[in-house]
């Protein structure tokens, strides 16, 4: 058969002409269709999805923000209700605005709540004063909805709420949460970048509104599936509520690109339901410590093979070595070759900066400062990408932003010749001083005068400002903000930030003496971490007869208890400690692994494998809880306990704990002891421990003086006294 023959080049031209016209010709058709469609879906009312709802995570419902009230005149009131007191400021303000009146709400996290301290004296607090000094003849009414621990999409979702109280502003500080809180994203997480951009791009269109309120209407929507939106809870639980710190924490590209992806879509979202309620957006550009502020988590770069790591951990160990001789080339060389093993540890970098800082080579520092935050596995600071998403975002929705991040480091650079912002202007990683809060809301109203929004009389000015100044600091309570602090102390050292923390504890005892008692506890575990074990069980059980109900304290005691080189060394004065910790700190998974590992020893096994149990529950990721529960599988064989004892407590009038027990439902369905029984002085200190199994004593029983002298010990087997000097062979 004979081969055909070959085309014309003009003729193959034309062919290749004509598809590509049907090409274009087709996808203009469904242009002009989708485009006629949303025209229709617009008339008829359809909202796209991403104004109602995130398409990421949804919340289960929750009590709101707000609630109404009516105060002595009979004016409706809404005002915030004691339960939200935790993470919120204590607001109210009128249902019904004033007429003339500009009411704006601050959102955002622990930054616009103004942690360490309060509302007083965070940003929104500072607005509140200076806008009546910038613009006298308006009514203005600041409104501070600032989360502890609230990330972009918690602000959004707040949002919904908040567009009916009548807003005219938004103003917004968000981006250093973000990685605060467990997101599986469910199947998200194992979808193409393309498909998951083109799911936001959907999210968007009306089209997708009314094809979704369709399949809605058969039961066949695809968030009614398995892998849909993630189901967070009203309030926030946070990985490291939940944990020792950022030990959860672990390298995940994946995860973290779909975080940054979910905040960009956050901030439209925002800007999108302020538009609905026909009120302005200003967006804060987060910033952050970048010169004080070590990551809180490093991790060796993924596949570094363990030659290449221990060659690393030595570099690192003899650049700070170097370090503290002042040989600052030597040692840049050393940390110039563990990063070109091992580049993406966040604490080479923060390293490298210090000595480039040291060295004058400030541009170099700066980008080496902010490395290592971006490469921080645990990442408690708005990563740069964001940064570059909030101007990004406010750009195409045509709305103000305050470049915050800038701002810190142009008044660095002019102050100190050095654009790199530190503890000059944060109290931590991310909270800014009263200072650093009063220059943001300062620029705040710069930016209102641009806009408009704020009239300036003619006294506004510098003379102005200091006049709010004195009045607010003035205002200040300083026993509180000294307390902040030493809470803020707490904070780090958990994270392991010790040298921070020892900087705002003494800084707290230094503006107010007398607070020193109250937190001995932080004291305590900084002395212990500093090898001082006298001062630490000192300023321990100060901290504990100050405060006896405290299980923060009651863990570390229960820590110390269990060192065996220290005189007072007691397991059973540790397990009582421990207990009580588990039992008010019930979702902190470290509490139950200790109490899990001390039952062990203590030859309980089966409390111990029930709480060992409960903190692999709680954190998946507690190697030793696991490893320790496979040990006392083949001790425990088919006997498995099904579930951990639960804890009954009784306090005193003063709310410190009287009794705690641990206890089962037996087969007849009555409540009997199983576990430990303890008695406690009204101080804090522990007066008796009786172990007991389904109901009587199988174990120690230990009783102690209000100074943790012992004064009687003896031994039960399944309910009978053993003579003295029998012990009891575990079980």
């Amino acid at each position: 058969m004979p081969f055909p023959a070959p085309e014309s080049p003009r003729s193959a031209k034309r062919m290749t002409r004509a598809f590509w016209q049907g090409v274009l010709t087709s996808l203009l058709a469904l242009v002009v269709f989708f485009g006629f469609l949303e025209g229709v879906l617009t008339l008829a009312g359809v909202e796209p999805v991403l104004r109602s709802e995130d398409p990421f995570v949804g919340f289960v419902s929750g009590i709101p923000l707000f609630v109404e009230q009516t105060d002595a005149d009979g004016r409706q009131i809404l005002t915030m209700p004691e339960n939200k007191l935790t993470f919120f400021n204590r607001q109210s303000f009128p249902r019904e605005k004033a007429p003339g009146s500009y009411r704006i709400f601050c959102l955002g996290g622990s930054t616009t709540y103004g942690r360490p301290y309060s509302d007083t004296t965070s940003f929104a607090g500072w607005l509140r004063e200076l806008l009546p000094a910038a613009d006298p003849d308006r009514p203005w009414e600041v409104i501070n909805a600032g989360g502890i621990s609230y990330a972009s999409y918690r602000v959004a979702h707040l949002m919904e709420e908040l567009v009916r109280y009548e807003p005219d502003l938004f103003v917004i500080y968000t981006g250093h949460n973000e990685f605060l809180e467990e997101r599986t994203y469910g199947a998200m997480r194992d979808l193409p970048v393309a498909v998951r951009s083109t799911a936001a791009l959907l999210a968007h269109t009306r089209t997708w509104a009314a094809l979704k309120m369709l399949l809605n209407s058969v039961g066949a929507s695809p968030s009614a599936e398995a892998g849909g939106n993630a189901r967070l809870p009203a309030e926030v639980n946070t990985m490291l509520d939940r944990s020792a710190g950022p030990e959860r924490y672990a390298r995940d590209d994946t995860l973290r690109d779909q975080i940054l992806h979910h905040y960009r879509i956050s901030l439209e979202r925002m800007v999108d339901i302020a538009e609905r309620a026909e009120a302005d957006v200003i967006f804060v550009v987060p910033a952050s410590n970048l010169k004080d502020s070590a990551p809180f988590k490093s991790q060796h770069t993924d596949g570094l093979g363990e030659a290449d790591r221990l060659r690393s951990e030595a570099l690192l160990a003899e650049a700070r070595r170097q370090i503290e001789n002042a040989a600052w080339s030597e040692a840049l060389e050393g940390l110039d070759a563990a990063l070109s093993l091992d580049p993406r540890f966040a604490g080479l970098h923060y390293l490298r900066g210090k000595v480039l800082l040291a060295l004058d080579r400030r541009d170099e520092a700066a980008a080496a400062f902010r490395r290592a935050r971006d490469e921080d596995v645990c990442p408690l600071r708005a990563l740069s990408p964001m940064r570059e998403t909030v101007v990004e975002v406010a750009r195409a929705k045509g709305v103000t932003w305050v470049d915050f991040a800038d701002f810190v480091e142009r008044r660095a650079l002019a102050e100190r010749g050095l654009a790199i912002p530190g503890r000059e202007y944060f109290l931590d990683h991310v909270h800014p001083t009263i200072e650093g809060n009063r220059l943001l809301a300062v620029e705040l109203v710069e930016a209102m005068i641009a806009q408009g929004i704020v009239r300036p009389s003619s006294s506004w000015g510098d003379e102005a400002i200091a006049r709010v100044v004195s009045r607010v600091e003035g205002s200040i309570d300083r026993k509180t903000h000294a307390q902040a602090l030493a809470n803020l102390a707490r904070v780090l050292s958990w994270a392991g930030k010790d040298e921070d923390a020892r900087r705002l504890a003494n800084r707290a005892v230094e503006q107010v003496p007398e607070i020193a008692t109250a937190n001995a506890d932080i004291l305590a575990i900084l002395s212990e971490r500093e090898g001082d074990k006298a001062e630490t069980w000192r300023q321990l059980r100060a901290a504990l007869h100050e405060n006896p109900a405290n299980p923060q304290i009651h863990f570390q005691i229960g820590l110390e208890l269990l060192d065996k080189s220290q005189p007072n060394w007691s397991l059973e004065a540790a397990s009582a400690h421990v207990l009580l910790a588990s039992a008010f700190m019930p979702e902190n998974d470290m509490t139950h692994q200790i109490l899990g590992l001390i039952m062990a020893e203590r030859g309980r096994f089966s409390i111990a494998y029930s709480s060992l149990l409960e903190a692999l529950r709680l954190n998946p990721r507690n190697a030793k809880a696991e490893s320790a529960l496979a040990r006392l599988r083949e001790i425990l064989g088919s006997e498995l306990p099904d579930a951990p004892p639960k804890v009954t407590l009784k306090r005193y009038a003063s709310g410190a704990p009287e009794q705690i027990v641990q206890v089962r439902t037996d087969a007849a369905g009555g409540i009997v002891p199983d576990g430990i029984a303890t008695d406690w002085y009204e101080t804090g200190e522990p007066r008796r421990l009786l172990d007991y199994a389904n109901g009587v004593p199988h174990g120690a029983e230990v009783t102690w003086d209000p100074s943790g002298r012992v004064l009687s010990r003896a031994e039960y087997r399944h309910g009978t006294r053993l003579p003295a000097g029998e012990r009891d062979g575990g079980g």
